[in-house]
């Protein structure tokens, strides 16, 4: 087990891991719709898989916060959020190596994504309810649940609901 000035250092290097993976793995997938080539559709999905588990310090990171300050139910909300990232992982990694189409990739990054949008609910609770974390990292949290809102009504709007259901998973 990682101590706390081990674990908090490499769950924020992590962090910028993730959000530069999702960085690499947007740009692909507009280069794949944008015909740039069938490529970039795996390296756009296994860039996913990156984002996602590097996760995890971060999410493990976040639960020990919240137990030394006593919120209990963080620990059932992390559960969720590290199985979710592991479905997504497993899921879009299974869709580049052949094993899942990519209908059954919604499905398996549907199902991740109720984690990781579990764990998005929580931050903001920890940052203004609980006291656990800065008020910045609560705000944030709202900020890319209300993006994820807004592409989702975009999505819907412009392309039709089953659109937007694909594009939420996505």
């Amino acid at each position: 087990m990682l101590s706390d000035s081990q674990l908090y250092p490499a769950a924020g290097a992590s962090a910028v891991v993730s959000i530069i993976a999702l960085v690499i793995s947007g740009v692909a997938l507009a280069l794949f719709f944008g015909g740039a080539g069938a490529f970039w559709g795996p390296v756009n999905d296994m860039f996913v898989v990156v984002t996602v588990l590097a996760l995890i310090l971060p999410i493990l990171a976040v639960d020990r916060l919240a137990a030394q300050h006593g919120v209990g139910w963080m620990r059932f909300v992390s559960i969720i959020t590290i199985v979710g990232v592991v479905v997504i992982a497993v899921g879009q990694t299974a869709l580049v190596l052949g094993f899942l189409t990519l209908d059954g990739s919604y499905v398996t990054g549907g199902i991740g994504l109720i984690g990781i949008l579990a764990w998005l609910i929580a931050l903001p609770i920890l940052a203004f309810v609980s006291g656990v974390l800065p008020s910045t990292v609560g705000w944030t949290a709202i900020g890319v649940l209300l993006l994820i809102a807004v592409e989702a009504v975009v999505a819907m709007v412009m392309m039709g609901p089953l659109v937007a259901v694909a594009s939420v998973a996505l």
